[in-house]
């Protein structure tokens, strides 16, 4: 095997290293549950979902048939954009050594894998890495005259260009702005392209007519609320500069010598090949100007899609470092040189790395945890809301309830049911174009005076509501649902979770009254347990048992007592238990608790997997959660309810 054979290919096994390690640990981010979502449904239905939205259907559809293949985990989906990522430094290897030289092409496949920019999106379960690829595989294709000696561009490189723009228009629009820019510098550089390049063009056009119409509405009447805006445009520069040199995992204050540096060395490269990189420079900044100049009118630009355009910051990047190095010169002053370069370039790569993985800014939002938190509380009656409603990708992908069911919150067509339901809102006096008035949309818009009485009805059908808070002040930008909440509910649980989105977990109380089914039972401290009910029905082992009860404060409680639920056998041995907690909640505790208002407490008790047929009982108690001493009863009887009889059979 050739030396720069033998090196490119442990370069790759670095890039596939640094890109396989902590692969699928975290959890999926919005956009990456939408990925999941769509890559889960049949083609048609995903085109027809993507019609809707504001990307294309290619990714998703690619995505759709690896996970035929390899599967649908966090790992494999994000495998996929691993192998886009590898692919990249392959074909910025191959443009660099047609342009210059193995030393030169070796610097750029090694900068491209350690960039921290290259390795956050070859984790990420996005069209991003696939782009990329297909943007520096274009580019090749329409520059590679420069080796070319038959005539400006073979059938072939125009074949390329073709079907490489083809696919990376039905990728991500954003692959647009390249072609854009490309297209100008060739039109206005190399007039004997005009008539092949007009040709292809054509062809690319035809290819997309299907997509045209849909592209055109959703550009000019996008289905989405708006969510970004460019408020300040000073950090913009900077953000692009040292994303491209040190990724998104490190704060420019804390490494702009580094920074500066790896720009002083492109600068260094773009002077010392300048005869060579008009059209590379074009590429870079390019798509960079257009997305800034129309962003002063709609807000485009998002950090993130710079990564599209960014191989030709290390091509040109590692002409800088040849001719820093001396090229094939093996001197001891030269190599000196390349161990200087290579540690100002490695190791503060793999510093951001390091952050990248540790540091909990930038952890990718904990849709798994909020997910999971909501799923261990959830119990029988109870409804589960998602404001705003389009995070429903993200608690489908990792919900493990049975038989979820989906709804809107406005109009409003519920009603109160033992089976998981997930209530999707709205915006909240939001445009009426929103997802176009279709009703399949994900997007769409509410009156504030539908949001209240839904929210009214709401609490009538059902007990209690788990609220998984994401992007609600884009969706709601007035608090409206908050306040609602606020106002009408009683908080039980407020739990946040790790990412930059600020997502949250909130349990509330609803309106609710006992079914009057038993004898109130009164202890001491003013707690009276008012009713409960246990499904009348026989169990088998492993199956859990939902019990629901409801207690009530006569007087201010002066103690947050602790519930117990057990499970005894006849002869008074113990057979199972439920994990003793506060009863309505770790916010809501019973000291809190307002007089004379019934409140709702259901549980689950799991019976265990070896539980032997037969009759058993189930028992609640209250105790000081301090001394662990059981609360009284009134009527002196033992402070040990026992609530009904469980009847254990065989397996069928």
């Amino acid at each position: 095997m050739p030396p720069s054979r033998a090196l490119l290919l442990t370069i790759l096994l670095l890039a596939f290293a640094l890109r396989l390690h902590h692969l699928g640990d975290q959890s999926l981010w919005y956009d990456e549950t939408v990925s999941a979502y769509l890559a889960q449904q049949a083609p048609l239905d995903l085109i027809a979902h993507t019609a809707r939205d504001i990307h294309p259907p290619g990714y998703y559809l690619l995505l759709h048939f690896w996970t035929r293949l390899i599967g649908s985990s966090e790992f494999a989906l994000a495998y996929f954009s691993l192998c886009f990522g590898l692919l990249l430094i392959v074909q910025l290897y191959r443009v660099a050594i047609r342009l210059t030289d193995s030393i030169t092409a070796t610097w750029a496949a090694l900068f491209m894998a350690i960039s921290p920019f290259g390795v956050w999106y070859s984790q990420e379960v996005r069209m991003y890495t696939l782009g990329a690829w297909l943007g520096l595989w274009l580019t090749d294709c329409l520059s590679s005259h420069q080796v070319t000696r038959s005539h400006l561009m073979t059938k072939k490189y125009w074949l390329g260009y073709i079907i490489a723009a083809i696919i990376g228009l039905y990728t991500l629009y954003y692959f647009a702005f390249l072609l854009i820019a490309l297209n100008l510098f060739i039109l206005l550089g190399h007039r004997a392209k005009v008539r092949p390049l007009i040709i292809s063009n054509g062809l690319i056009v035809l290819a997309y007519l299907p997509w045209l119409p849909t592209l055109w509405r959703q550009v000019t009447q996008p289905p989405v609320p708006p969510w970004r805006s460019l408020e300040q445009w000073q950090p913009i520069p900077l953000e692009i500069g040292t994303a491209l040199a040190l990724g998104q995992s490190v704060e420019t204050a804390t490494v702009w010598p580094i920074v500066l540096l790896m720009w002083l060395i492109f600068g260094l490269g773009g002077w010392a090949q300048r005869a060579k990189i008009g059209f590379w420079l074009t590429y870079l900044f390019g798509p960079i100007l257009l997305i800034l100049t129309l962003s002063w009118f709609t807000p485009l630009y998002h950090v993130r899609y710079i990564f599209i355009y960014s191989p030709p910051f290390y091509l040109i990047l590692a002409m800088g470092a040849a001719k820093i190095t001396g090229g094939k010169s093996k001197d001891l002053d030269s190599a000196f040189r390349y161990f200087i370069l290579l540690s100002l370039t490695f190791l503060p790569a793999m510093y951001s790395l390091q952050q990248l993985h540790t540091n909990p800014r930038y952890q990718a939002d904990d849709y798994r945890g909020a997910v999971a938190f909501i799923q261990s509380h959830w119990q029988p009656g109870d409804v589960i809301m998602v404001n705003a409603g389009y995070l429903y990708t993200a608690f489908d992908y990792y919900n493990h309830l049975d038989n979820l069911q989906h709804t809107r919150l406005v109009p409003y067509t519920l009603s109160h049911h033992e089976q998981p339901i997930l209530v999707q809102t709205g915006s909240v006096n939001g445009s009426p174009q929103l997802g176009w008035g279709l009703p399949e949309a994900d997007f769409y818009a509410m009156s504030a005076a539908d949001t209240r009485a839904a929210l009214q009805h709401l609490a009538h059908d059902f007990p209690r509501l788990w609220l998984l808070r994401g992007y609600d002040t884009v969706t709601d930008p007035d608090g409206l649902i908050r306040q609602w909440l606020a106002e009408n509910a009683i908080p039980l649980e407020d739990q946040p979770f790790a990412g930059e989105s600020n997502i949250r977990v909130q349990g509330f109380l609803l309106q609710t009254q006992p079914p009057r089914l038993h004898e109130a039972i009164t202890f001491a401290d003013g707690l009276t347990l008012l009713d409960w009910s246990l499904p009348s029905q026989s169990w088998q082992a492993g199956q859990a048992i939902h019990l629901k009860l409801w207690w009530q404060a006569g007087q201010k409680p002066t103690v947050d007592y602790k519930m117990s639920l057990k499970l005894w056998r006849p002869n008074g041995e113990l057979a199972a238990q439920g994990e003793d907690n506060w009863p309505a909640g770790s916010l809501y505790r019973t000291s809190a608790w307002r007089v004379g208002q019934p409140v709702y407490t259901p549980q689950t008790l799991t019976l265990p997997t070896d539980l032997p047929p037969g009759q058993y009982w189930l028992n609640v108690e209250l105790y000081h959660p301090e001394t662990a001493i059981p609360l009284p009863r009134l009527d002196g009887a033992d402070p040990v309810v026992t609530l009904g009889a469980v009847e254990v059979e065989s397996a069928k």
